[in-house]
């Protein structure tokens, strides 16, 4: 008797992922085990094998050999006494020349109930059900190039040959295995996408729900001055130094790990959330992170004033590193050092040098501030090419008395300046438990979150590369939308003295100061606001002592880009400002079907003064005005050039238009692309084979893209073209 229709629906949160989609062998599992898929293909390896461990270990190493599926990925299954496990991939060999594993440290996340797949290229994935219904998924295509408008997408399915899809809730589209959607195409950025898949074995039909953030980031207005001594350009992208300019407020700050007396208009640089060294070393996850985020600062008649941010999304990315993923890997668990890097003479140049007078009288010099011994650092230290002579020198949790403010005040022989140990101005604390430091400083930290948005990259352990976070692709998300909780964060709230700095108000609101927070481990640099990217050039090397941890805990960091400016900006600054730009889009993903009730909207970025808004469809103009959205509802299906124009209060203008399209689009490209990724390759070649021995049907378009040498007919012949053309030895 034929079972009666089921549905399986499964929920996923997923957003832009570097990644594509492959397929699996139809096989039963045991549910409440686990299974773990290997894509051999960027390897090689002539064995595959997988070791686990963690609650149970499978096998001592290399482990076991794992089966090969005749779709040609390897897997394995995990008993469900497997509870939380990590995984490591290698081919078989113990040790000694040609052992070649992956991960190279810490194994990838395999919890019981889990089925995932580690893709060709790197990434650790869902991969459905532990069973032999069929699955649809989807990830961004690293095959093929964005347009600019919207996110390449690859829709793959496991145990099935055809799916469907639909977007933002049109109607359903067949596809293919290896189907390429231009997902969010004619929709507004800075928007959420939502894909549901569908597969139907005639008893069960599964639904896989993801969502993906279309992003916009607008230009930013940028300067430079040669007389701050900096070497390299500020990092640019979501990374920002003095964002719109800002450069601090007149306000006074009580100092009380509160962050309700700042605001966004008080940042001074911004930061991008999980770029700590840890990321780039798996095995290092478990450890605390020190990955700074936001800059704000303000000063008044009395004081200059730091508040920052620093976040911990280890909740997020890598929840099975449970120390990590707590309260208990908050920085003022320890006592380590952390910096406020100061230039108030812009004419010093300081290397990092520090110099005093021992009790014995005799002049000694460190290469660093602090962490020396004998005039050795004992593990790395923090240097400095742009131009800085005052250190705020503090520790974590306010419990050294040691802690002083550094000036680097004394000439070396080559005309650079070293800091003082004899000038310092103490700020220590005389009592932990009063917490009161000397000379009118004060700090105070908590658990809290001042931004609204967390924004970084969402991407697993094992998986990202040092660069990631300068480019413009990658899996940028809020973490917001992923349940980040403002209680993940840590703010520290701190004041100085004018006084101790020997400025005043006057001098930073008409020659300004330039300011850089510099987070460490120890002595060397994990993290600076403004981000400086010699905090991450050795991320991904062992650290001495424990080589499954960072080198960055040791190395010698030297600071060479701009710092962020307070107050003013130096004299010969050179302003680049951003152009006025706009973000387009309609409100809901090309697709719909004629008679929806659409919604064309635009936001201004960049803009002098009020802005008027221009919408048109094909030419025709829709409305023109102050309202930043219009309604549209297209009658019948097609293409339509959307656009709009606005006008800031200046003149400037700024146009953008759209291809925004009505009804289903063709499931197939061009000739020889039957699965529609924009691609003629092996893929299509495959669907051909499986078509001649009738292991599956074509659609009308399907095959006009199979016949490939446009004799009529979809058989071997294709293939075999399709072959030769991949291989360079015909032309399409």
């Amino acid at each position: 008797m034929k079972l009666g229709r089921k549905i399986l629906s499964t929920a996923m949160v997923v957003a832009i992922l570097a990644s594509c989609m492959c397929f699996s062998t139809a096989k039963v599992f045991a549910a409440q085990g686990s299974m773990a898929y290997f894509d051999n293909t960027s390897f090689g390896w002539d064995n595959v094998y997988v070791y686990a461990y963690g609650t149970k270990e499978n096998a001592e190493w290399p482990g076991e050999p794992m089966t090969k599926g005749s779709d040609g990925f390897y897997y394995a299954e995990f008993p469900e006494t497997f509870t939380s496990e990590n995984v490591i991939f290698n081919n078989g060999l113990e040790e000694g020349e040609g052992k070649e594993q992956y991960p190279e440290n810490a194994g990838l996340p395999l919890k019981k109930g889990e089925c995932k797949l580690f893709t060709y290229d790197k990434q650790w994935i869902n991969y459905g059900g532990m069973d032999n219904h069929g699955y649809g998924y989807a990830f961004i295509s690293t095959d093929t190039e964005p347009d600019g408008d919207s996110v390449p997408v690859k829709l793959g399915l496991k145990n099935a040959s055809t799916g469907e899809y639909s977007i933002d809730g049109a109607p359903r589209v067949k596809y293919r295995d290896g189907k390429v959607l231009k997902l969010g195409q004619g929709k507004i950025a800075n928007s959420i996408i939502k894909l549901d898949l569908y597969v139907n074995d005639g008893e069960v039909e599964t639904k896989e729900s993801y969502s993906f953030r279309k992003n916009f980031t607008p230009s930013e207005t940028t300067f430079s001055a040669q007389s701050d001594g900096h070497t390299t350009e500020a990092v640019a992208g979501r990374y920002k130094t003095n964002p719109n300019l800002q450069l601090g407020k007149n306000k006074t700050i009580t100092v009380d790990g509160q962050t309700d007396d700042w605001d966004s208009s008080m940042i001074i640089a911004q930061g991008v959330a999980n770029d700590d060294p840890r990321v780039y070393m798996p095995s290092a996850m478990h450890e605390q992170p020190w990955d700074a985020y936001a800059l704000y600062s303000a000063w008044d008649n009395d004081n200059l004033y730091f508040m920052w941010e620093m976040t911990n999304t280890t909740y997020i990315v890598s929840p099975s590193d449970n120390f990590a993923a707590s309260n208990e890997a908050r920085p003022w668990r320890n006592s380590i050092p952390m910096y406020l890097a100061l230039s108030i003479d812009p004419t010093k140049k300081s290397t990092g040098k520090a110099v005093g007078v021992d009790k014995s009288g005799n002049q000694f010099t460190n290469p660093f501030v602090w962490g020396c011994d004998g005039g050795v650092a004992r593990s790395g230290g923090t240097g400095f090419t742009t131009h800085i002579d005052t250190l705020i020198a503090m520790d974590s949790n306010n419990s050294n008395g040691g802690d002083s403010i550094f000036k680097a005040d004394v000439q070396d022989s080559d005309g650079t300046y070293m800091f003082n140990y004899d000038t310092a101005v103490p700020i220590g604390v005389s009592s932990f438990e009063k917490q009161d430091n000397k000379n009118g400083f004060k700090v105070k930290y908590a658990n809290g979150t001042k931004s609204k948005s967390i924004i970084g990259i969402n991407s697993p352990k094992g998986s990202r590369i040092i660069g990631d976070s300068y480019a413009p692709g990658g899996n940028w998300v809020d973490f917001m939308d992923y349940g980040y909780k403002e209680s993940y964060g840590y703010i520290y709230e701190v004041a100085i003295p004018l006084k101790a700095l020997g400025i005043d108000k006057e001098y930073i609101e008409t020659q300004g100061i330039g300011a850089m927070q510099i987070l460490t481990y120890g002595t060397s640099a994990m993290d600076t606001l403004p981000h400086d990217p010699t905090t991450l050039d050795n991320a991904n090397k062992p650290y001495g002592p424990d080589p499954s941890t960072s080198n960055e805990k040791e190395d010698v960091d030297n600071i060479t880009v701009p710092l962020a400016r307070i107050g003013a900006l130096l004299g010969d600054t050179v302003v680049k400002e951003a152009p006025l730009e706009v973000n387009f889009g309609a409100d809901l993903s090309s697709g719909q079907r004629a008679g929806t009730d659409l919604v064309l909207a635009a936001e201004a970025y960049n803009n002098k003064g009020n802005v008027t808004y221009e919408f048109s469809v094909d030419g025709k103009i829709m409305q023109s005005g102050a309202k930043s959205s219009v309604s549209w509802k297209p009658a019948k299906e097609g293409t339509y050039d959307i656009a709009v124009k606005v006008t800031d209060a200046q003149g400037r203008t700024a146009t953008v238009s759209k291809k925004y399209v009505v009804g289903a689009p063709s499931s197939t490209g061009k000739s020889g692309d039957v699965n529609g990724d924009g691609n003629v390759d092996i893929s299509d070649a495959r669907l051909i084979q499986k078509y001649t021995v009738k292991a599956l049907s074509f659609s009308p378009e399907e095959l006009k893209a199979g016949d490939f040498n446009n004799d009529g007919k979809v058989n071997i012949a294709d293939v075999t073209r399709i072959q030769k053309y991949i291989a360079g030895l015909i032309t399409a």
